[in-house]
Order: C-alpha cells, then structure tokens, then sequence
C-alpha cells in the first residue's frame, strides 16, 4: 500500500494541540463567568457563548484528527501482516493492488493465483475501512470549517 500523504506523528501531534487549544479556551470560558458572576449585568455572556461554540469544534477537530491517526496506524500494521504471506508466494503490494513480485518465482502458479486474489480481498478490506474512515474525517472537517467560518464572522460583526 502506497503510503498517505501527511505524516502521522504531525497529525495526531496536531490533533492534541487542538484538543489542548479547546481546554485553555474552557478555562477562559470560566474566567469570564467568573467575572460576569458579581455584576447585574453580563457583557461576556455572547464572548462566552463564541469562546464555547469555538472549543467545541476546536475539541471535534482534534480528537478526529488523532482518531484518523489511529485508523492509519492500524492499517498499515494489517498491510504489514501481509507481508509473509506475500513473499512466500513472490507476490508484492503495489498501490492497492496485490501484483506477482518482477523477475521469476519458485511459486506454483496455480497457488499463488489463489493466494494473489485471497490477499487482495484481504487488503480491499483494509483500504475499503481507511476509504471510509478518511471519507468520514473529510466530511467533518469541511463541516466544522463552515461552522468555524461562521462563528468567526459573528465575532468579527458582533452579532
């Protein structure tokens, strides 16, 4: 399997900076309640509003983030299982295609047929799951990318 753009260690590092980012924006959430506690009225409830729709996200982002980071970990961990079963019938991973290895092989051509489409079901497996999950991660983040747009104009008109 041909590996992913992005680097794993910076996705998931990334995640946990936001996860971290959303938990400080909390403790100023609670900041500005206790600020807004003495006073008849309260000129920090729409800020606070903001700050809590904003952490949220910020929070969703991230643990999905480092969700999708486990998700890659774990498939190619599955690829790598593969890799016996591979070399013992000369056959390679290329892509998402499970491919007779260059050059002439001792394999018996009947078996490693069999075993060729047997390992190939079993990688479509793997890819149908990371094609799914990484699906799933896209549609969120555009969905919070909407969410965060809008929540930013709100800041910027007072609204």
């Amino acid at each position: 399997m041909t590996p992913s753009p992005g680097d794993p260690l910076a996705t998931s590092a990334l995640g946990g900076t936001l996860v971290s980012q959303a938990a400080g924006l909390g403790d100023l959430i609670g900041e500005l309640e206790g600020a807004a506690r003495g006073s008849d009225a309260d000129p920090t409830h729409h800020e606070r509003q903001l700050l809590l729709r904003v952490a949220t996200e910020l929070d969703a982002v991230g643990r999905l983030l480092q969700a999708w980071t486990t998700t890659a970990a774990e498939a190619a961990a599955r690829v790598r299982a593969l890799d016996g079963e591979l070399e013992r019938h000369d056959l390679v991973v290329d892509g998402h295609l499970v491919v007779e290895r260059p050059g002439p092989s001792g394999a018996d051509p009947r078996a490693r047929l069999r075993e060729r489409e047997r390992l190939q079901e079993r990688l479509n497996r793997v890819t149908a799951v990371r094609s799914r999950e990484l699906a799933h991660l896209r549609r969120e983040l555009e969905s919070s990318t909407s969410r965060l747009a809008a929540l930013s104009a709100r800041a910027r008109t007072g609204a």
